[in-house]
């Protein structure tokens, strides 16, 4: 059973049993483009975390939010599958994260899970032109901030 030691670690503890799930903002470093992700969507509705990467933080949550709501009310989002109903008409593509990835971005569920047997998407959008960062004409400036953690899906 986890405990909270400080509180932090707490509200996450509160947000999950209360809403279903915590929202971590990571902010951008040399190293990485910003990237916000869940905690407590496999607890909660037995459905993988879901992460995004390079979204401004306040769209990352009301998306990551949004689609906890779906998700409560019964919808799954499955590996290598398309969604039009995540970000306005743009499809999105959910990806299986490898769990080598986990300690580079999700630490907050490897505390919350205390380890990584939890189950990890990421959720790649296109750019306002429908082009993705697996595209050869995907324009090199975005690609670092669409960075992919998933293998794209196959042809």
């Amino acid at each position: 059973m986890r405990t909270a030691k400080d509180q932090s670690e707490q509200k996450a503890i509160d947000d999950v049993a209360n809403h279903g799930l915590h929202i971590i903002q990571v902010f951008e470093s040399e190293e990485c483009p910003r990237f916000s992700y869940t905690v407590g969507l496999f607890e909660t509705y037995r459905h993988p975390e879901v992460i995004i990467i390079g979204l401004k933080p306040e769209l990352a949550q009301v998306l990551l939010n949004n689609m906890a709501y779906d998700i409560k009310l019964g919808k799954r989002f499955n590996p290598g599958e398309f969604h039009e109903d995540v970000l306005d008409d743009f499809p999105c593509y959910f990806g299986e994260v490898s769990k080598l990835e986990y300690r580079d971005y999700v630490g907050w569920d490897i505390w919350f899970y205390e380890g990584i047997d939890f189950p990890l998407l990421q959720c790649v959008y296109p750019t306002v032109r429908g082009k993705f960062v697996w595209d050869e004409d995907f324009p090199e400036d975005a690609r670092w901030f669409c960075k992919l953690i998933t293998s794209p899906p196959s042809e």
